[in-house]
C-alpha cells in the first residue's frame, strides 16, 4: 500500500513542477510571438491543480476508503490523459511526459491489484462490523 501512496505522491508532484516549467515556458520567444502566453500558462496551471488534486487524493488512500481509491483512479488517470495531451502541446517534453504515464500506469496497477485489492477489502470489512 504505501508503494502506491508512493507512486501517486510521485505523480502529483511531477505534474506540479511540469506545470510550473510550462508556465515559465510562456517567456520563451518562439510562444511570445506566436501569441499563445495565455494558453501555456493556463495549461501550466491546470496541470499543477491535477498535480495538487492527486496529491490529496493520495493522502486518503491510506485510511483505506473505497471513495479515495476510485478517486485516486480518476486523478491519476486524468494525470495519465493531461500527458498525452501534453505531448501534442510541447513535443519536446516527451520523454518526461511518456515517464508520468508509465508511472501512472504503475499506480492504477498497483491500486486495483494484489495487496492493495486485500488492503481496501479488509478496511472497509472493518469499517462495517457483522458483514462479511
Amino acid at each position: 500500500m504505501v508503494l502506491v501512496v508512493v507512486l501517486a505522491y510521485i505523480v502529483g508532484v511531477v505534474d506540479i513542477v511540469a506545470g510550473v516549467v510550462l508556465i515559465f515556458l510562456r517567456y520563451l520567444p518562439d510562444v511570445q510571438r506566436e501569441g499563445d502566453q495565455t494558453v501555456v500558462t493556463i495549461w501550466g496551471a491546470v496541470m499543477i491543480l491535477a498535480g495538487l488534486f492527486v496529491i490529496a487524493v493520495a493522502s486518503g488512500l491510506t485510511r483505506g476508503r473505497h471513495d479515495a481509491r476510485v478517486l485516486a483512479s480518476i486523478a491519476v488517470g486524468l494525470s495519465a490523459l493531461i500527458a498525452v495531451i501534453d505531448v501534442f502541446v510541447t513535443p519536446t517534453a516527451l520523454w518526461w511526459r511518456l515517464a508520468v504515464v508509465v508511472v501512472a500506469g504503475l499506480v492504477l496497477i498497483a491500486l486495483w491489484a494484489g495487496r492493495s485489492g486485500a488492503f481496501f477489502r479488509e478496511a472497509e470489512l472493518r469499517r462495517r462490523p457483522g458483514q462479511e
